[in-house]
């Protein structure tokens, strides 16, 4: 696929009086709302994004049925018995958080980041209607499965559509990649990939700048902050024939297939999942998550752990960590773990931050207000009891980001003797300007044998 920043071009729609644009563009005249287009491309990684990645890197891409089963894009409400997938953030694992004037137990949505593959992009001349769909999403609660025990799904297959928030991006625009990188075409200069492979484009989509624009999910730390989000497959797309053999099939389930989480499901995942047409909800396995992942606006702080099975430290193509740093094997003695902060905020404002990450075995019931910020663990002598295996806080080597807004903490060996321990980590941006202090969400780490 060819990186966000190798595309030059510029392609703006305008849907419904919203303007959207797609590439390197110029400032674009403001949305409505006044905080500028309502989705944009743009050509770095992560810009304006705090990611929750959860996975440690796509290998592979998901086609569904042929032709595949649902509605057209922009449908609402959605085809919920086509075909589909999910990726779940557990409350107890991801959503919690408290920040703001009262302490809001909310973390608002204000982008994603994802791929956008097609097995036909169409010819220089093709219209924008030739061009890959981005599929629709929906944001909603999700349940305990009542067919795959410990996996989370979405609860409109139990209980049908609810409080779930559709969002539609529409048709992407985007020109052949073969246009844009005649080397990943065979033969070079030919509007068809290589036999068997699909192009693509790795885009972000964010919501306007303003705080209160994105999508607010509750973010308790209870199973009533359990979200997914569920990606529709519009309906239609064939995959066998045409111009490059493989149809006409918009492909959005990237998928990472080799995760090292320990397996306490036997075999199955909690985190994700899929369903073919009315077949009923699938699991993922313990190996697998989509790539697809969300963005949010406030400070976050993600895990990234070494299994110490030999594979090396797992993160993604957008960093954060695998599910391996949720359920983490560590019997073996080898395991490691370690921390990211995102706070893209605090890098667009400069100035000098200091950034700590500390963890407890147990999470506060109400969060304590401290210089600003809401702290949802303490230390106690429970942490300091731990400290052997998570050395207490963590600190980063400069006290300035990055350009990124990215803080990575060092790696922590967690010994043998910590199966059976979970630990809760919060990070804190510490503004030495202002003597003011911001907190992350909380993430949770179980150990295993």
């Amino acid at each position: 696929c060819t990186a966000a920043s190798n595309y030059t071009q510029c392609i703006r729609q305008t849907v419904g009086g919203v303007t959207m644009s797609f590439g390197n563009c110029p400032p674009s005249p403001p949305s409505p709302d006044g905080g500028g287009p309502l989705f944009q491309v743009t050509d770095r990684f992560g810009v304006f994004h705090n990611n929750v990645p959860l996975n440690n890197g796509g290998d592979a891409i998901f086609i569904f049925s042929s032709p595949s089963s649902g509605a057209s894009v922009g449908t609402d409400p959605p085809d919920i018995t086509g075909d589909l997938f999910w990726k779940t953030l557990p409350g107890d694992t991801v959503m919690n958080h408290a920040h703001g004037g009262g302490g809001a137990r909310v973390m608002e949505v204000d982008g994603y980041h994802e791929s956008l593959f097609d097995s036909f992009w169409g010819t220089t001349a093709s219209p924008a209607s030739s061009s890959a769909d981005f599929y629709d999403r929906s944001h909603g609660l999700a349940l305990p499965s009542t067919v795959n025990p410990g996996n989370l799904e979405p609860a409109f297959i139990q209980l049908g559509l609810t409080t779930e928030i559709l969002v539609s991006v529409g048709n992407s625009g985007f020109g052949n990649p073969c246009t844009v990188a005649p080397s990943l075409c065979s033969p070079p200069g030919s509007t068809c990939p290589p036999t068997g492979f699909v192009n693509g484009y790795i885009v972000d989509l964010f919501f306007s700048s303003t705080t209160g624009t994105g999508i607010p999910l509750l973010a308790d730390g209870t199973a009533a902050s359990n979200r997914v989000t569920t990606y529709y497959v519009p309906g239609g797309m064939t995959a066998t024939g045409g111009v490059c053999g493989l149809g006409d099939y918009s492909l959005q389930d990237e998928h990472s297939t080799d995760e090292t989480q320990a397996d306490i499901l036997g075999g199955i995942s909690r985190y994700g999942g899929r369903q073919l047409g009315g077949g009923g909800p699938i699991a993922d396995l313990v190996t697998d998550v989509p790539v697809p992942h969300l963005a949010f606006r406030e400070l976050l702080v993600n895990k990234v752990a070494d299994s110490g099975g030999g594979g090396g430290i797992e993160t993604g193509s957008n960093g954060g960590g695998g599910l391996n740093a949720a359920n983490l094997t560590v019997s073996g003695g080898t395991a490691t773990l370690a921390t990211e902060i995102r706070d893209f905020e605090t890098a667009a404002g400069g100035g000098l931050h200091i950034a700590i990450a500390g963890s407890s075995l147990i999470v506060l019931p109400l969060p304590v207000p401290a210089l600003g910020a809401y702290l949802l663990i303490l230390p106690d002598p429970v942490f300091n009891a731990t400290s052997s295996i998570w050395q207490g806080a963590v600190s980063p080597s400069m006290p300035s980001f990055t350009s990124e807004g990215i803080f990575s903490g060092a790696h922590i060996p967690i010994p043998a003797g910590g199966v059976g321990l979970v630990l809760n980590t919060q990070g804190l941006v510490f503004d030495l300007a202002t003597f003011t202090a911001r907190t992350t969400n909380v993430k949770r780490s179980a150990f295993h044998p």
